[in-house]
């Protein structure tokens, strides 16, 4: 979600501008959808958690948003979008929800699956259900101890014999980063597939980084439940910029470079020698301010591009040499900055900064962010400058009791980037900015570029 999204039309541009030929939105934006009409972008399109029970329970709620979100918009050929798939909800089984979705999410799927049929769309639509990283587990971090949350194995293997039936394959979260916070005796070296490093050894199996690692304990947990052949997709993989430690653009380089290089052999994983993920997708191609950050700050940074579309590292999905390719005339607010007054008392300063990080995007001034290291009370003038971006610089936004001081000098620090907002229309809601490209599906690397390797 962003406070100032980038226009759909601008954001195809970026898109076709660096090749890219597919990409998985979290919902079927009508917007967007208009955005990507003849494109020839291959999309993903996504239904909310929010309505999986009432897809569940009504086959005709299921036809009309086939109606509303697929036939409308669908390419036979011509013209359209190219919708390749319907994801049921957006990690449904995340273990932080609880059981909250898990009894609704098979009758959608089928419900779904039965009105695409029913549009004659059976054949070209693919319906999937993509799934949390944290959907399998392994207490001992060895992928031969893999196994799925016994709280879901029963809906796993309804999910994955529907799935079979229509030869659809498994769509799953790998996620590095998270895993390298959250497991000791996974190093950053393992993690960012550097080469000489001390590798981890299962069941005569020898793991040089922590992608196979993950991948492979997803293929031990669909192989104790009866699908060691299904095909996988990595719907969701990436590695953050900024708001903690290790999330810099030059650790991103570095993972994606080798994730790219790793994927690009062909030579597979352990248990699935010569058979990679059929497809991955990069997540995600913007950063998202208004993104929830439950589970760290780190989550308003995925993007390979800033908010504003401009390249954060230079990575080769496919283009050689070239440089990824900028949003080009984007339109900015004003050069305009809210910071504090420093003829004014400050000591009530840090309560209104606080406040003002309560409702903006802050991330940036957490351990280990960009701008971790600006002292006091610059910290504090990046909280104001915040507060006044996403409100549109209006000139209330920058009082603060008399402590905030618009100026058109730019205060920005080093690599600490105090933004200026898009200009944007505010027809196009928040929500509906989330729904846009927060995952980018790569590129078939044999014909140009951006993340989406199929063989």
């Amino acid at each position: 979600m962003s406070s100032h999204p980038l226009p759909p039309p601008k954001v195809v541009e970026l898109l076709k501008s660096n090749n890219v030929s597919k990409v998985k939105l979290f919902d079927a934006n009508p917007l967007v959808l208009q955005a990507l009409f003849g494109s020839n972008i291959a999309v993903t399109v996504g239904i909310p958690n929010s309505i999986i029970k009432t897809l569940n329970s009504s086959r005709k709620a299921a036809q009309s948003w086939v109606h509303d979100n697929v036939t409308r918009y669908f390419s036979h050929g011509g013209a359209g979008v190219k919708i390749e798939y319907v994801a049921v909800g957006d990690e449904p089984f995340l273990q932080s929800y609880g059981e909250q979705f898990h009894p609704f999410v098979i009758g959608a799927a089928m419900n779904i699956q039965a009105a695409l049929t029913k549009a004659k769309l059976g054949s070209e639509v693919k319906v999937v259900v993509p799934c949390s990283f944290d959907s399998f587990v392994s207490e001992s971090s060895l992928p031969s101890k893999g196994h799925f949350r016994t709280d879901l194995n029963k809906t796993m293997i309804q999910l994955l014999t529907f799935l079979s039936e229509h030869h659809s394959p498994f769509f799953v979260t790998v996620s590095p980063f998270v895993s390298f916070q959250q497991n000791k005796n996974v190093s950053l070296d393992l993690t960012l597939f550097k080469e000489n490093v001390r590798p981890h050894n299962d069941s005569h199996k020898t793991y040089k980084n922590s992608f196979d690692l993950s991948y492979d304990t997803l293929v031990t947990a669909l192989s104790k439940i009866g699908f060691p052949e299904i095909d996988i997709v990595v719907a969701r993989i990436g590695w953050p910029t900024d708001g903690a430690a290790n999330a810099t653009a030059s650790v991103a380089e570095t993972f994606m470079k080798g994730l790219i290089d790793h994927l690009r052999n062909k030579k597979g994983t352990p248990l699935r020698p010569q058979n990679p993920p059929i497809e991955t997708f990069i997540f995600s191609l913007l950063d998202e301010d208004q993104r929830s950050i439950t589970s760290g700050n780190f989550e308003r940074h995925w993007g390979v591009f800033t908010f504003d579309g401009q390249a954060k590292y230079h990575v080769n999905f496919g283009q050689g040499s070239k440089n990824l390719v900028n949003a080009q005339l984007v339109e900015y607010l004003p050069s305009k900055w809210c910071v504090v007054n420093d003829n004014k008392d400050l000591s009530n300063a840090t309560a209104s900064a606080l406040e003002a990080c309560s409702v903006s995007d802050c991330t940036a001034l957490s351990p280990g962010g960009s701008c971790s290291n600006i002292s006091w009370p610059g910290n504090i003038s990046y909280a104001f400058n915040s507060y006044y971006q996403q409100h549109d610089q209006r000139a209330d936004s920058c009082d603060f009791g008399g402590l905030g001081l618009i100026t058109t000098v730019d205060p920005s620090v080093d690599n600490c980037r105090f933004i200026v907002e898009l200009q944007t229309s505010h027809s196009t809601s928040v929500h509906e900015a989330h729904l846009f490209l927060c995952i980018i599906s790569p590129m078939a690397y044999l014909f140009s570029f951006l993340l989406h390797f199929t063989w």
